[in-house]
């Protein structure tokens, strides 16, 4: 039996109550996250009018129809999908499954819940097929060599985020063992996503994880439908995607574990809205300048004249993606820069929404700390990646005497994870300004029961 065909029999077979209840339990907080990253959207920069642009070309009658969310209307399922998954990943606040180093979320969350919406399917039936989402997408991402995947430029969530999406939408549309291989193939054929948008600062990364739910989703119905897909699409000696997009692969990875080792279970949850592999660096920064101002400058808020250098050591795929010399010119390079999130961190305390705006990158103080800031590769951290993401934050002031802050486990990762009340916070402050507080209590309320469910909760909006 082939390996994908391993995936597709656990993706038909799954069963919430044969898995540990943990699992369940970081199902419902993970889908918590991921709607709560993309209604927090729902009103930021082009949003609004990306999705009133697409409603004036696509709206019909179909029968399946779905929310566009917090948006105030609705669409045949694959439009929406595509409004919704362009939302679950504009903040940069969605998931990170680093072993695969992709947003697992924001692909699998919006695809099961839209096509479980328009399709009236359970609570249960919509959390299976979020577990089995995660599951199949980590495992394809983490069979691949991912860092010379992105070193040829490609992001990995779109590559991999049609297999995820296929997997959630064929388990709801009751594919038989043939019709999810078929759709697994066809995932695979549609995988497409490159990371040239960082260059010129574009906003377009959004659309990698939303073209990959549409295009598994549209892979599952055309199975359903009898088409067929390869199910040699990983590894074929031509034309095999492994091949055409890593350096290496390895098929045993694809089911090592399968049915007791859930992905579901290794989650990053975002605390800055910005690229993950800033993360560590910025944890770094925070814990320098708290350890300075108390010890050593009487509770004075540090100055960038008192920083000689800023030196962040970490792997080499973060120099490559978030190592960049030149100061951003947009939110959109802000969000990918260790330089300016580390003086952002140095010089603000914090690193929230408010430092990915015009006002914050014209703040002179982070302008003059990031100027400082060098990152470098270390051979430590580009060893163990991406199994482990890490950094080395080295701050020399003016006196000469050099601070040092190692992060080897960033917080929000699986090993240092938000607790489920900061879980609940994270998802109160996105979605509050949105729907308000007691629609947002009741939605909240909603998805932490939501394998209870006879359907999925309403995102309500005034004006739907």
């Amino acid at each position: 039996m082939s390996e994908l065909r391993e995936l597709a029999r656990f993706a038909r077979e799954f069963r919430l109550e044969s898995a540990p209840q943990k699992v369940a339990d970081a199902a419902r907080l993970c889908v918590l996250d991921s709607v709560g990253a993309a209604l927090g959207a729902a009103e930021y920069d082009e949003i609004p009018a990306v999705c009133r642009e697409l409603r004036k070309w696509t709206e019909s009658k179909s029968a399946y129809q779905a929310s566009v969310w917090a948006q105030g209307f609705r669409l045949d399922v694959f439009q929406a999908l595509l409004l919704n998954g362009i939302m679950g990943h504009a903040l940069e606040l969605d998931d990170v499954h680093t072993g695969s180093k992709s947003h697992v979320g924001a692909v699998v969350v919006e695809t099961a819940w839209t096509l479980a919406e328009a399709a009236g399917k359970t609570g249960k039936n919509f959390l299976e097929s979020v577990v089995v989402g995660y599951e199949i997408m980590s495992r394809v991402g983490m069979a691949m060599d991912v860092v010379s995947n992105r070193k040829r430029g490609w992001h990995g969530t779109g590559i991999i985020g049609t297999f995820g999406a296929a997997a959630a939408a064929g388990r709801l549309l009751e594919l038989t063992e043939d019709e999810m291989v078929w759709a697994l193939g066809m995932a695979g054929t549609q995988s497409s996503g490159l990371w040239a948008f960082l260059k010129e600062g574009s906003t377009c990364k959004k659309l990698h994880p939303a073209r990959a739910a549409v295009n598994g989703l549209t892979a599952a119905i055309l199975a359903k439908g009898g088409m067929t897909g390869p199910e040699h699409i990983l590894d074929a000696k031509d034309g095999g995607l492994y091949r055409a997009i890593s350096d290496s692969f390895d098929l045993s990875r694809l089911t090592r574990g399968l049915g007791e080792d859930f992905e579901i279970l290794h989650i990053d949850k975002k605390p800055y809205p910005c690229c993950r592999t800033t993360h560590h660096a910025i944890d770094g920064a925070l814990a320098l300048k708290r350890k300075l101002e108390q010890e050593i400058m009487d509770g004075q808020p540090l100055d960038p004249g008192q920083i000689e250098k800023v030196v962040v050591e970490t792997y080499e795929v973060g120099v490559l993606q978030c190592g960049f010399t030149g100061y951003p010119r947009s939110p959109v390079e802000a969000k990918f820069s260790i330089p300016y999130t580390t003086a952002a961190a140095l010089m603000r305390g914090r690193v929230s929404l408010t430092e990915f705006t015009r006002e914050a990158l014209e703040e002179e103080r982070i302008k003059m700390t990031a100027g400082k800031v060098c990152v470098v590769s270390d051979a430590m951290f580009s060893e163990r990646y991406p199994a482990r993401w890490g950094s080395r934050v080295r701050i020399t002031l003016t006196d000469g005497i050099e601070y040092i802050k190692q992060i080897d486990d960033m917080s929000g990762s699986s090993a240092c994870p938000l607790t489920r009340q900061q879980e609940k916070e994270k998802f109160e402050g996105l979605v509050e300004p949105i729907l308000g507080k007691e629609e947002t209590k009741r939605l909240e309320e909603e998805i932490l029961s939501i394998d209870q469910m006879e359907e999925i909760p309403k995102i309500r909006t005034t004006s739907m």
